[in-house]
């Protein structure tokens, strides 16, 4: 009797172990379907950028290849004006090539951006992964309020495109705000991150797009930008100035 207890006993251990490997590979399956679709969902919603992703892959290496092609072009010149040629030809093109990872980087760092917002993991589109982005320059001294305003713009992370300001991103301003600044603009054709000025950030930033890019020397003497304003901007703001 006892040895048909234990039978018993270890024949309902092995269905209960089988019922249990089983609902847990239905479970994984679940997750990992679930995962796909968001994944897919994501890739679906950030076609645009997705696209100007590969664009910008595109002008990258048409911008390495005529790189390559003038240094080429320089070896092979004979006479001074030909090698004043080809040097000139090539500083044009290495130019372009910086230019063209600069988009890269931009265009890349735009989709991963929304990938990430449509597949549940936070940025864009005025949440916190927004504020994240400019909080550490607040932390810096920026004041407070333009990164609260930050966090509530409609698109934190731009289009991905050339941002009209990036000129002084290149000098030490934060490059979330010069991100957020190549998105479509606001009503009435303001510039997108025309709310950052209205809390404090100088106009300079939300007029660039306009027309040219305001001296960083300027600005600085209206708010201090964190990455922006050391003194060796400001002497060469006075400068340019001069010149």
């Amino acid at each position: 009797m006892f040895r048909h207890l234990m039978k018993a006993l270890l024949a309902l251990c092995v269905v209960a172990s089988i019922s249990f490997v089983g609902t847990t590979a239905a479970s994984a399956a679940g997750h990992g379907a679930d995962r796909a679709a968001s994944a897919e969902r994501a890739a679906g919603s950030c076609a645009k950028q997705k696209n100007r992703a590969v664009k910008a892959k595109k002008a990258s290496h048409r911008a390495d290849k005529r790189v390559k092609k003038a240094k080429k072009t320089q070896k092979r010149a004979d006479t001074s004006k030909q090698r004043h040629a080809a040097s000139k030809k090539l500083k044009k093109a290495k130019k372009h090539q910086r230019a063209a990872h600069r988009h890269l980087k931009q265009a890349k760092k735009a989709y991963a951006k929304c990938r990430k917002a449509h597949s549940g993991g936070g940025g864009g589109g005025g949440g916190g992964g927004g504020a994240s982005a400019l909080q550490p320059a607040c932390d810096a001294g920026l004041p407070q309020a333009i990164c609260d305003a930050f966090a509530q713009l409609p698109n934190p992370g731009g289009d991905g495109g050339a941002s009209p300001i990036q000129p002084l991103c290149d000098a030490g301003a934060p490059q979330a705000i010069c991100d957020a600044a190549s998105g479509a603009p606001g009503p009435g054709g303001a510039s997108p991150i025309q709310p950052l000025c209205d809390a404090g950030l100088p106009q300079q930033f939300c007029d660039a797009g306009s027309g040219g890019t305001p001296d960083p020397s300027t600005i600085c003497t209206v708010l201090p930008i964190p990455g922006l304003c050391p003194s060796g901007l400001l002497r060469q703001g006075v400068r340019a100035r001069a010149a």
